[in-house]
């Protein structure tokens, strides 16, 4: 019961922004079309990380501490793409500057990403 609860919440947000999806379908089509080809760029590269998970995956009655390893891993790998989404999607108010180059946001995901991979490995 739980899952129609989020099915429905999503289907909600979904069609309250309907609207302006298509205002930017009008005012910004190749702004949208590019939007769109980015998301499903996005999205394989999440399936990317996911196929990293089922392959690196601890085998049954291993320690917890391996799973959780992994899943900073994957978690640090699915926030840098969303970083780097970010940073070439077409957008209508910039954000922060820092957020815009490579800097400190990148060196902490990309540092803990690597060091929870490194961690799991050698555990």
């Amino acid at each position: 019961m739980e899952g129609l609860g989020v099915l429905l919440v999503v289907v909600a947000v979904f069609l309250a922004n309907l609207p302006a999806l298509r205002e930017q379908w009008h005012g910004d089509r190749a702004g949208f079309i590019k939007t769109i080809w980015l998301l499903g760029l996005y999205f394989l590269y999440i399936g990317l990380g996911l196929a990293i998970l089922f392959l690196l995956r601890p085998p049954a009655g291993t320690s917890e501490s391996k799973a959780l390893l992994l899943t900073g891993f994957v978690l640090g790998f699915v926030l840098y793409g969303g970083l780097t989404l970010m940073r070439v999607v077409p957008r209508y108010r910039e954000p922060p500057d820092w957020l815009m180059y490579f800097g400190i946001a990148d060196i902490v995901l990309l540092g803990a990403t690597l060091a929870c991979l490194a961690a799991y490995l050698r555990a």
